[in-house]
């Protein structure tokens, strides 16, 4: 058995194979009572021969009297009403804070003295903040010595800090491509657009490495998968992304790059998709998903940057032509141009899907932090999920070189900084951003 309750989810690494799976086998217990009807959660389901069915006649009870707080410093829609929508499902309560203009932050107050307080007021609180590893700090506020003064674990839940990483929506993304596709080893899947500054897209290279999925990135050379992103993939979990600059290089024959299919009839698909000049800007066959992410423009410094690369990729009716007749379409959402409207009532455009399974999704997350639920991992499930490597001794003496870092943001916070083994670079705690050690020898917190 797992015990996920009290815990923090500040990334996708705070859990491990086994309790996604299980997080899963849960969601579909959920997703099962929500698809019968309101009323299935709330009133007992009775088979045949008059057995109760188990676990949905008390749904709607699981969270009775429970609190869930969502602070929200940026705007939101799937991930805000989702856990809203989960919480009242559940029949637990939820209060917020949804416009960081109307909270104490537009006086000044800083992020750990809000959510020690609120701390107070709730029994969970799910995050979303600008700053990288703002989540990691809102956690760390609320451990030692704050956990005796509170007398009771409150769970940060990260809705998304800045491009760092946004776990919640990688167990929507993962859950969807199971569904879809029937598993996650193994497939190929592309990451597609703005891949420097989506978080999500961060945190679901990591979810996708660890099941066994192999990334074809798809961006343009000044968008690519940051080299923190990149260089965690490789150290922890032996998967090397492969890049591309647009849909054509993914199976052009001259760039280097040959697909691995993993069927005959694969390779022979492809072989003629290469040899077709009308391939030059469509997505291989051999993908079995395409993951699709809007260019971030509220993550560029200069807007005219984000302008430049708006429109980059696009996936369209032409596009659909030439993918392959399973290969499942994704979109975390909002979407601007990068998905045509067209392209909605495509069987294969799995993205409306994937938005409505965060509300199980987080149902499950919820019921198991909040310890109303348990789950039980199996033999065959992976064990825990590879934790990074701990510091002998944290550093100190550096800034983070990530003017979004929340160590740049809040006042009396100072960056830790880790080796990273012998590349001569540090990683800092918050941000994963990396600088050059230097000379430094260390200093301790």
């Amino acid at each position: 058995m797992s015990a996920l309750a009290g815990r923090h989810i500040v990334a996708i690494s705070d859990l491990s194979n086994g309790e996604i799976e299980g997080i899963f086998r849960l969601t579909d217990r959920f997703a099962s009572a929500l698809q019968e009807g309101p009323l299935s959660i709330v009133r007992r389901r009775r088979k045949r021969g008059g057995k109760t069915r188990p676990g949905l006649g008390t749904v709607g009870r699981l969270c009775a009297n429970q609190v869930l707080a969502t602070v929200f410093f940026e705007p939101s829609t799937r991930t805000r009403l989702s856990f809203e929508s989960a919480m009242n499902r559940l029949g637990g309560r939820v209060i917020s804070v949804a416009d960081p203009r109307t909270s104490s932050a537009a006086k000044g107050e800083r992020l750990a003295d809000t959510v020690r307080v609120i701390a107070s007021y709730a029994d969970a609180i799910v995050l979303r903040h600008p700053n990288e590893g703002a989540a990691l700090l809102a956690a760390e506020s609320l451990d030692e010595p704050r956990l005796a003064e509170l007398g009771r674990r409150v769970p940060i839940i990260n809705g998304g800090d800045g491009a760092h990483e946004h776990p919640t929506q990688t167990l929507c993304d993962l859950y969807t491509i199971k569904k879809e596709q029937g598993k996650i080893d193994g497939l190929n899947v592309a990451l597609c657009g703005d891949l420097l500054h989506a978080r999500t897209v961060h945190s679901l290279a990591y979810g996708l490495a660890r099941f066994g999925a192999n990334l074809k990135c798809i961006s343009p050379a000044s968008l690519r998968l940051p080299e923190y992103v990149k260089r965690r993939l490789a150290a922890e979990y032996n998967c090397v992304p492969e890049e591309y600059e647009s849909f054509g290089d993914l199976a052009a024959p001259d760039t280097g790059h040959v697909p691995a299919p993993r069927a005959r009839g694969r390779r022979r698909a492809a072989k003629r998709l290469m040899d077709d000049e009308q391939f030059l800007e469509a997505v291989g066959r051999f993908l079995d998903a395409l993951y699709v992410t809007r260019i971030q423009a509220e993550r560029f410094r200069d807007p005219a940057e984000a302008e430049a690369a708006r429109g980059s990729y696009v996936i369209n009716l032409e596009v659909l032509r030439r993918i392959g007749k399973r290969t499942t379409i994704l979109h975390p959402l909002p979407r601007v141009n990068e998905v045509d409207y067209s392209v909605d009532l495509d069987t294969r455009a799995a993205y409306f899907r994937q938005a409505s399974y965060g509300v199980p999704i987080r149902m499950a997350l919820l019921a198991l932090l909040l310890g109303r639920k348990r789950i039980r991992t199996t033999k065959r499930e992976a064990g825990p999920a590879p934790a990074a490597a701990g510091a002998e001794e944290w550093i100190t003496s550096f800034e983070c070189v990530n003017p979004t870092c929340i160590t740049n943001n809040e006042p009396a916070l100072r960056a830790r900084m880790e080796r990273i083994g012998d590349t001569g670079l540090l990683r800092c705690a918050y941000c994963d951003q990396e600088r050059e050690a230097g000379g430094v020898s260390g200093g301790g917190v």
